[in-house]
């Protein structure tokens, strides 16, 4: 128990130190890149290995991660959301060590903070997915326009990629500068369309496809697909009307549970110290806890309809 704030607190200063100091050194760190971009190219090679190993380097990013982090469109470097998350696993259980000194308590707070940013991020991911899927059929709309008037899919792809918002237009702008360095359209699409987990997506590279190799009109099957992507969001919305009910009555009723126990806590501490110290407490409060997991993910099963 000793050695938990010590350590904390340690990790805490050092991450918020690192934090502080690159935001200050940012402005610096931008004008050295753009007099690096004037240099010749052995030059700039070796400031630029230079300067990422003279900061954040230490830390090993993973390219899951990093693509992960692109996909949730999170505007902080993969070194930052690493010191970030750091910060958020260390700083509560260092508070909660130097008010209410206890074992469990640290160790239940770690485990959330290391849990907390990787559920942030799939929820960016998942939301991100979900406006993708919601930007399609106006994407679709915008590329049998263009086809009309006489452009190519490239072209007409490029011009999508111009009018549309984020995530779809950034997402066609790659598969545009792909294509433009000779990579096929089915692989491009198809690329994009297993980033976003999108069969919609998937459905139209397979038309494309089609459409090249024994002709067609693309327009009218593009605009056939955009009416049934739109048929199938419509159903989406209604069938998530329908559960509204449900889904908040999970969050309620799971909800409730924790946050008696935190106010308890808060306003008795001593009523609430047996559940923490005890060998029955501490068994009550595990059961507790896996019976609201298996309880939200029961609701979210039920709810959740495939279709």
């Amino acid at each position: 128990m000793k050695w938990i704030l010590p350590l904390s607190v340690a990790v805490l200063c050092y991450c918020v130190a690192v934090m502080v100091l690159s935001r200050l050194w940012k402005k610096r760190i931008a004008v050295e890149a753009r007099l690096n971009s004037i240099r010749t190219d052995r030059v700039r090679q070796k400031s630029g290995s230079a300067g990422k190993k003279s900061r954040l380097s230490f830390l090993h990013i993973s390219q899951s991660m990093k693509a992960d982090m692109n996909l949730a469109g999170i505007q902080l470097t993969p070194e930052e959301f690493v010191l970030l998350w750091i910060f958020i696993a260390f700083a509560p259980a260092a508070l909660s060590s130097a008010v209410w000194p206890s074992m469990l308590r640290s160790v239940i707070l770690v485990l959330t903070g290391v849990a907390l940013p990787q559920i942030y991020l799939k929820i960016k991911i998942s939301k991100r997915r979900a406006l993708f899927e919601r930007q399609l059929g106006d994407a679709l709309m915008v590329l049998s326009n263009a086809l009309r008037a006489g452009f190519s899919f490239q072209q007409a792809l490029a011009n999508a990629a111009e009018d549309l918002a984020d995530p779809i237009g950034g997402e066609f702008r790659t598969a545009c500068r792909e294509l433009k360095l000779g990579m096929d359209v089915e692989s491009t699409l198809s690329k994009v369309a297993d980033r976003m987990a999108s069969n919609d997506l998937r459905l139209i590279t397979t038309a494309v496809v089609v459409q090249q190799q024994v002709g067609g009109n693309l327009s009218e099957i593009l605009d056939t697909i955009s009416q049934t992507i739109r048929d199938r969001l419509a159903i989406k919305r209604s069938i998530k009307t329908l559960t509204a009910q449900g889904r908040i009555s999970g969050k309620i009723i799971g909800g409730i549970p924790m946050i008696l126990l935190l106010m308890i806590s808060m306003i008795n501490p001593t009523y609430m110290t047996p559940l923490f110290e005890t060998a029955v407490g501490k068994l009550m409060l595990a059961f507790g806890f896996v019976m609201e997991c298996v309880g939200f993910l029961v609701i979210g099963k039920i709810v959740n309809l495939k279709f």
